[in-house]
């Protein structure tokens, strides 16, 4: 779920629009709306819906017929959802502004609940998947991703690792849980969830302006505030170490970082 004291500000916000959406979070909710195979006229909630890039892109597949709701406990990443415009064709959007382990839905309301980059940071991991299983519909789909642990989204850990050799003090990179695949399957099948299928896939971020295009996303992320807070020595020294630790997938002026996620789909 959003973490809202640290994605409310508006640059922050303008700069993960224009740089990480299109990158990174709109490839992978491609990739997992493939896997959850979402059909046309589909009701659909997506858990954790931040700015409502994985919403728009499920209510544009399930067209004009279809319904998406999405859910986040973050009022600042809902008032950028709310503030993008319909999707001509799309289907109609709403937005609710809850927990993930206390949905405001009915039972068996929706087709197909989506969750990205979401379950490592709820407190009650089993708690938000009963939920998910108790608003699905018999025989509906959950479509989760999440990345498959602190180095596996290799930018975002270039980052912390320069900010905390920078500034210890900054806040760390935070998760209550990174999962394996036989975990998920676990919790999953203990929500009551069966057929489930989960495995670790990997997509590469391309930079095609290498590494300082890639050193101007950190300003777009979690550490963005406090990163522009700092002193411009220490945020020279950031820039350096993070490039240094970026350089590693360098080729010809290029960057090609590589990102895994585990991804798993289950049926109610």
């Amino acid at each position: 779920m959003s973490q809202p004291l640290r994605f409310s500000s508006a640059e922050t916000a303008g700069i993960y629009e224009r740089l990480l959406m299109p990158r990174i979070f709109i490839p992978w909710g491609m990739l997992l709306l493939d896997r959850a195979g979402l059909k046309a006229g589909s009701a659909v909630l997506d858990v954790a819906t931040g700015p409502g890039t994985l919403a728009r892109l499920a209510a544009a597949q399930a067209g004009p017929s279809g319904r998406v709701a999405g859910l986040d406990n973050s009022a600042a990443m809902l008032g950028q959802a709310k503030a993008k415009p319909q999707i001509i064709g799309s289907a109609p959007v709403e937005y609710f502004e809850a927990p993930a382990d206390k949905l405001p839905f009915a039972d068996a309301s929706f087709d197909l609940v989506l969750c990205q980059q979401g379950l490592q940071f709820f407190p009650d991991q089993l708690a938000a998947l009963k939920e998910m299983r108790r608003v699905l519909k018999p025989g509906g789909r959950a479509a989760l991703a999440m990345w498959a642990g602190p180095k596996a989204m290799a930018l975002m850990a270039s980052f912390h690792e320069a900010m905390e050799a920078v500034a210890p003090q900054a806040p760390k990179m935070a998760a209550y849980g990174w999962l394996s695949a036989a975990q998920v399957t676990s919790l999953l099948s203990q929500a009551g969830f069966g057929a489930i299928q989960a495995a670790v896939e990997t997509l590469a971020i391309p930079f095609e302006l290498g590494i300082p295009q890639a050193l101007a996303c950190a300003y777009g992320t979690s550490i963005g505030a406090q990163l522009r807070a700092l002193p411009e020595a220490d945020r020279l020294r950031f820039e350096e170490l993070a490039g240094r630790a970026l350089a590693v997938w360098e080729q010809a002026g290029q960057l090609s970082v590589p990102t895994q996620a585990l991804v798993a789909v289950a049926q109610a």
